[in-house]
C-alpha cells in the first residue's frame, strides 16, 4: 500500500517530485475527492460545479500539480459529494489508480463519508491514496480537531494507526502542545508535515519529505523548550506566538 500524505497541494515542487516521480505517473487515473458536511442547502451543488469546473483558480490548485507528472484532466475525475452516491463512488474507484482525498475540516470530512456510507469502499481501495491537511488527518485511526473548543480525538478511518499527525505545522504553543500530549499520553510518535512537506509510506517504510520530521519520546526536552518559547513569544508578541 502507498500513502502519500501532504499539507497543501504544492506536491509538484522539487522537494517532492524527487520522491513521487516514479509514483504519479503518466498512465494512471486519479479521483479527486472534495468532503464537506452537507448543510442541505439547495444551491450547494451549484457552488460546488462553479468553484471546481475545469480551468477554475480552485481546479488549478488541485488538479494542476498532477500536471507536472505528465497526468493530463482527461485522466482526472472528480466525486461531487453533493450529487454522488456510494455507487457513483464504487463506480470511479474501479477505474482509478489513484485518489485524493481533500477537505477544509475533518469533522466535517468524516461526517460526509458516514453520511454517504462509504466508509469500507475508502477502507478496502486497493490502489494508491493521496491527502492534503484534513484528508490526511482522516487517514488516522484518531485525529486532533481543527477546533480549538474540541479536545477531543477525532476518530479518522484508520487506514493510517500507531502514529499521530500534525498538518499545517507552526512551532506555536497549539501545535507543541499536542505533540507533546501525543507522546507523553498515547505512547505515539507525532509526524509533523509544514506547508512545504509531506510523507510517503510505502509498504510500512517512510520518507520524509521536504521539511517533514518525526518527533518521539527522546525529543521531549527539546519539545518543552520549544514550547516554553512559543509560550513566550505569545505572551509578547501576542497572535499564538507568531512574531
Amino acid at each position: 500500500m502507498i500513502n502519500i500524505i501532504l499539507n497543501r497541494t504544492n506536491f509538484n515542487e522539487e522537494w517532492a517530485y524527487e520522491y513521487l516521480h516514479d509514483i504519479l505517473t503518466a498512465d494512471m487515473h486519479v479521483l479527486i475527492m472534495p468532503l464537506f458536511a452537507d448543510e442541505g442547502w439547495a444551491d450547494d451543488s451549484a457552488a460546488f460545479a462553479q468553484k471546481y469546473h475545469r480551468g477554475s483558480r480552485t481546479y488549478e490548485k488541485i488538479a494542476g500539480p498532477f500536471h507536472a507528472y505528465q497526468i493530463t484532466d482527461e485522466q482526472i475525475q472528480w466525486f461531487n459529494p453533493y450529487l454522488d452516491d456510494r455507487h457513483a463512488l464504487q463506480s470511479r474507484l474501479q477505474s482509478s489508480s489513484l485518489i485524493y482525498l481533500i477537505g477544509n475540516d475533518p469533522d466535517d470530512m468524516m461526517e460526509c463519508i458516514e453520511d454517504k456510507e462509504i466508509q469500507d469502499d475508502l477502507r478496502n481501495y486497493a490502489g494508491i491514496f493521496m491527502s492534503n491537511a484534513s484528508g490526511s488527518k482522516i487517514m488516522m485511526d484518531e485525529y486532533a480537531s481543527d477546533h480549538a473548543w474540541n479536545q477531543e480525538s477525532g476518530r479518522g478511518l484508520g487506514i493510517l494507526q500507531g502514529f499521530s499527525l500534525e498538518t499545517g505545522y507552526i512551532e506555536d504553543e497549539k501545535h507543541l502542545h499536542r505533540m507533546i500530549r501525543s507522546i507523553e499520553e498515547k505512547g505515539r510518535a507525532v509526524f509533523g508535515c509544514p506547508d512545504k512537506a509531506g510523507i510517503l509510506i510505502r509498504d510500512g517504510h517512510y520518507d520524509l519529505m521536504g521539511d517533514a520530521f518525526i518527533c518521539s519520546d527522546e525529543d521531549l526536552d527539546h519539545l518543552y523548550q520549544a514550547y516554553e518559547d512559543a509560550r513566550s513569544r505569545q505572551e509578547y508578541y501576542g497572535d499564538n506566538g507568531g512574531w
